[in-house]
């Protein structure tokens, strides 16, 4: 499998579960809450995904009416009682599932291959960013670059990082950095001090985000993630949404198997 690949394969599996999960990382830890989500991917791996979720502190639900056609299915459901650190996706067509670290998922094989080296990050304050669905936002952009070396040799690409949040502090978020957090021990300092800096920097609840990531070079790819939050509403969700059904079998990750070995 060739770099490009590679590069490629792995951003897909982070950004289908990651962008799916950024309004997840704002949740807030204690009344019910419901919204929709909208992801659509442009560029390498390109996909589009949509859905409904549900949550009650640290139990999630995110039903996909639209999964990115790989991994997530149509009519797929995503499960967590930790917040996102363990995630179960069902399938209940077949009633089966599979289950996923997000901490194994941030290990993946770029933290091997490659290292970094010209790291920039810059976080900037936009300003108001206007209102998204009836809420008063402030528009975030953090940037970051490096040029980027395979197995210790000279530098062959250089990597291209911008992602722009619109939050609002008009919902409660005292989980809002935790998957920043998580996401930032990738072995790769650039990205970890990107994340870092982003979740220091990008308060409230995340109504939309955009990344752009473009590499130059043998691997060159460009990539733009767009993830909006709407019809957010306070409710009531029954314990019983967030439990896997008993008649459910258990299956190999699909990470596991797209994976180079």
């Amino acid at each position: 499998m060739n770099l490009r690949r590679i590069i490629a394969l792995e951003m897909h599996m982070k950004s289908t579960l990651i962008s799916a999960l950024i309004a997840l990382a704002a949740l807030p830890a204690t009344a019910g809450l419901t919204y929709d989500f909208h992801t659509s991917t442009t560029g390498m791996q390109a996909s589009e995904q949509r859905g409904h979720v549900s949550v009650d502190g640290a139990n999630v639900r995110m039903e996909f009416t639209a999964g990115d056609g790989a991994m997530i299915g149509n009519g797929a459901v995503m499960l967590t009682h930790n917040g996102g650190t363990t995630i179960a996706v069902l399938d209940p067509e077949a009633k089966t599932y599979w289950e996923v670290d997000v901490a194994k998922l941030t290990a993946g094989p770029l933290a091997n291959m490659l290292a970094m080296t010209n790291q920039k990050v810059n976080v900037k304050d936009a300003g108001d960013g206007g209102a998204l669905e009836s809420f008063p936002t402030r528009h975030k952009i953090v940037t970051a670059s490096a040029d980027m070396s395979i197995g210790g040799g000279p530098a062959a690409m250089h990597f291209e990082l911008t992602m722009e949040s619109w939050a609002t502090e008009k919902i409660p978020t005292d989980a809002a950095a935790f998957l920043q957090r998580r996401l930032g021990n990738t072995g790769l300092p650039m990205l970890d001090k990107l994340i870092a800096a982003q979740s220091e920097s990008v308060k409230g609840f995340p109504l939309k985000q955009i990344t752009y990531m473009k590499v130059t070079g043998p691997a060159s790819m460009e990539m733009t993630s767009t993830t909006t939050v709407s019809n957010v509403k306070k409710a009531t969700v029954a314990p019983a949404q967030f439990e896997i059904p008993k008649d459910y079998k258990k299956t190999e990750s699909p990470l596991d198997k797209m994976m180079p070995q």
